[in-house]
């Protein structure tokens, strides 16, 4: 009776292992299969949505700093364009225009259009205006202090002499000046940006010439200092928009004009040093192509550029000027622009989730099936013990020559064929043949 139940017992374990083996290892491998071509398509579309994403959002990269450096060309251009039609108002101010034809007509009386400049400016050493027209002085300080653009503004009579000025001149004689010859031949000259010490900023000119109104004839020229302060806050303001961002202006050349990344500095306004032409990043120095705009990526930035307008924008201002040839350059950090816009980033957490809970689903299906598959198989091999063990207890009983009745086994089949050729086995024991009683 000892050995029965280790025979039962294995029983158990090999029909629990074996049906363990038989259920939980095909879906084992049929799910890991699953799991593997599953996350590998997961792999792929991850992929292709970040190379979306990446392209989606360089695009809209692309697309915002483009505009935004478009605008602010445009704000640029049409201060400057609203800035020249003020100067060239001012040229054709009655006040103006009467000055100038004055002062030629008293000069060249006084004979000064025949003498050397030397020794015209050796007459005026101390005091560059004669102040012989001080309405037009008052009315030049009246459009200096109604202005928050312009520091300085004065003009000449035809021979260059000068007439009436807003603050004190270098020389008294212009006419030796290239912007005064420009200005005097083609009627409209703007000058590079530089350092105006008299007005004490940084400043562009603007030169017209003043035209008798009634027929036209040239008697003088008008010179305005801009200053570019204005155009230095349309950077700041444009900045503002980008976080992270920063915005350069310069000149054709590579010259700085704005850089709103060190406010403006001084010492790095329109420095050879600072030229970004040369000494720009690498999507800076880009900008300096063929193009009216355009866009470039560097390790560190995205950038984008426009150039002001050119004879077109400024037609109506000024007939034959080319324009300013300045470049607007607005700037993004990569790190900044890579990171995906909300809805992407929600696509992106919600795709590694689903790859989460894929492998929690097989991982919990895969313990599920084995639990399942032990707790069927034990209750089977329980089922099959017990019979057995009672099939063999009623032979033992038989061997022992007790009279035994079959046990109570209904299936299985082959359960119940064992169990009946038992009885009837130990019946024969009891009932011999009848050839044998009388032989």
């Amino acid at each position: 009776m000892t050995s029965l139940p280790r025979r039962s017992r294995t029983m158990r374990m090999q029909l629990a292992v074996s049906a363990t083996l038989s259920v939980v290892l095909p879906i084992v491998l049929t799910g890991g299969l699953t799991f593997f071509l599953l996350t590998y398509h997961l792999d792929v579309i991850e992929t292709s949505f970040e190379r979306t994403r990446d392209t989606v959002t360089n695009d809209i990269a692309r697309t915002d700093l483009l505009a935004r450096a478009g605008d602010t060309a445009r704000q640029i251009d049409a201060f400057l364009v609203t800035r020249i039609v003020e100067a060239k108002g001012w040229a054709l101010a009655d006040v103006v225009v009467n000055a100038a034809r004055a002062a030629s007509a008293r000069y060249e009386a006084e004979g000064l259009a025949n003498e050397a400049i030397d020794e015209v400016e050796n007459r005026f050493r101390i005091s560059k205006s004669p102040g012989l027209w001080p309405e037009a002085e008052r009315y030049l300080r009246q459009q200096v202090g109604a202005s928050p653009y312009f520091a300085e503004i004065f003009f000449t009579d035809r021979n260059g002499f000068n007439v009436a000025l807003t603050n004190p001149t270098s020389d008294f004689v212009q006419s030796d000046e290239p912007w005064w010859q420009n200005a005097w031949s083609q009627g409209f000259a703007v000058g590079e940006v530089e350092y105006d010490k008299s007005a004490g900023v940084w400043s562009v000119d603007i030169s017209v010439r003043i035209d008798q109104p009634d027929v036209g004839e040239p008697i003088g020229v008008m010179k305005t200092v801009l200053a570019i302060e204005p155009v230095q806050k349309i950077a700041d303001s444009t900045a503002q928009l980008i976080p992270g961002g920063r915005v350069q202006i310069s000149t054709g050349r590579g010259d700085l004009i704005a850089e709103t990344s060190s406010g403006h500095a001084r010492e790095r306004i329109m420095n050879s040093e600072a030229n970004l032409k040369e000494h720009g990043d690498p999507s800076v120095r880009e900008s300096f192509g063929a193009q009216q705009t355009g866009f470039a990526r560097d390790d560190q930035w995205l950038t984008g550029y426009a150039r002001s307008g050119g004879r077109e924008t400024y037609a109506a201002a000024a007939s034959r000027f080319a324009g300013f040839d300045w470049i607007v350059i607005v700037q993004k950090p990569v790190s900044a622009i890579d990171e995906p816009i909300t809805a992407l980033r929600s696509i992106d957490d919600a795709m590694r989730d689903w790859r989460l809970l894929l492998g929690l689903a097989m991982c919990a299906m895969a313990i599920l099936s084995m639990v399942l598959a032990v707790a069927f198989s034990l209750g089977a091999a329980r089922r099959y013990a017990a019979a057995l063990n009672a099939i063999g207890e009623m032979a033992e009983r038989s061997a022992r020559g007790e009279r035994v009745s079959p046990a109570a086994i209904e299936n299985p089949e082959e359960m119940v064929r064992v169990n009946e050729a038992v009885h009837r086995l130990s019946q024969a024991f009891h009932h011999p043949p009848r050839d044998r009683q009388f032989g």
